[in-house]
């Protein structure tokens, strides 16, 4: 049988057809984007600088992108272009880095400052506080200087004062020693002259009559004169029986005023009497004011005879 040469080259032709082919090598233009690839991932794989540049670095991507798909006319300019957007992209996360780090710089400046500020604050604080209380200090010490101080001025102004206190007292006492002295003089030599009130006699009683001549007006001081008659009465009178002393008004002024005149009159008529000698409880004083006149109110002579202090002995 005869074979056909066209059957062994057809078979032949057959079996170069289904056996396996090797891979094309990428061309010149696949290798300068994979270049470029290469390029732009090592920027999105720098950890500083993978999450800046966001906008130029999808202008490169898309310029990569463009490139690779190019017409063989456009790809040189293609190419350039990708690489020129990637080389931008790089520049603006660099920059965006270099701004980051610049404001970081500048805010741990502002914190050194702040810091330091507030130490140099916390400084003059104290030292004003160091100031305020040394002040408050010598202030405290002036004060209680100035108090010590006027304390001795006081104790010195009181001492000065209760010494002259004392000398005024001893001087005025003295005076009044010279002057009682004198007066009990005068009085005893009054004494000595004097003569008991005029008395008379009634029902027993014997009434010693001191006119109203022997105190001054509307006054229970005893005069002088009087003082020396009852003086010489006292001297006289027995050493027992009861003394009533009665104090007489006239009636001129209110009821109530010459019944405590009356009785004020009384009273230094029976202390004179107690001063002479005569015991305490032998005398009683009474005032009966405008009640018992013995003249005329009418006449400035009655009214003379009204105004008296009856002293009776019983």
């Amino acid at each position: 049988m005869r074979r056909n040469p066209w059957s062994s080259l057809l078979l032949a032709l057959g079996l170069a057809l289904t056996a396996p082919m090797a891979p094309a090598a990428p061309s010149e233009h696949e290798q300068a984007v994979a270049g470029l690839r290469a390029e732009l991932g090592s920027l999105d794989g720098d950890p500083s600088l993978a999450s800046l540049g966001r906008v130029e670095r999808l202008k490169a991507r898309q310029a990569l992108d463009a490139a690779a798909g190019a017409k063989r006319s456009d790809r040189e300019h293609a190419l350039a272009l990708a690489r020129t957007r990637i080389q931008i992209a790089r520049l603006a996360a660099e920059a965006e880095l270099y701004e980051q780090q610049a404001a970081q710089l500048d805010r741990e400046r502002d914190q050194i400052l702040l810091e330091a500020s507030r130490r140099e604050a916390e400084r003059v604080r104290m030292e004003n506080e160091r100031l305020r209380l040394a002040a408050l200090a010598r202030e405290e010490a002036l004060q209680r200087e100035l108090e010590r101080t006027e304390a001795e001025r006081e104790a010195a102004v009181k001492a000065a004062a209760a010494e002259a206190e004392q000398a005024r007292k001893l001087a005025a006492a003295r005076a009044r020693e010279a002057e009682l002295a004198r007066k009990e003089a005068e009085l005893a030599a009054a004494v000595m002259e004097a003569a008991p009130p005029p008395s008379r006699r009634e029902g027993g009683r014997t009434v010693y009559t001191l006119a109203g001549n022997a105190f001054a007006s509307g006054s229970a001081t005893l005069t002088a004169a009087a003082q020396a008659s009852l003086y010489a009465l006292a001297a006289q009178l027995p050493g027992s029986g009861a003394i009533t002393v009665e104090g007489h008004t006239d009636s001129q002024g209110g009821e109530a005023a010459n019944l405590a005149l009356s009785r004020r009159r009384a009273e230094a008529v029976r202390r004179l009497l107690e001063q002479a000698g005569i015991a305490s409880g032998r005398i009683t004083a009474v005032g009966k004011g405008q009640a018992e006149p013995v003249a005329d109110n009418g006449t400035a002579e009655g009214r003379a005879r009204n105004r008296r202090v009856e002293i009776i002995v019983e």
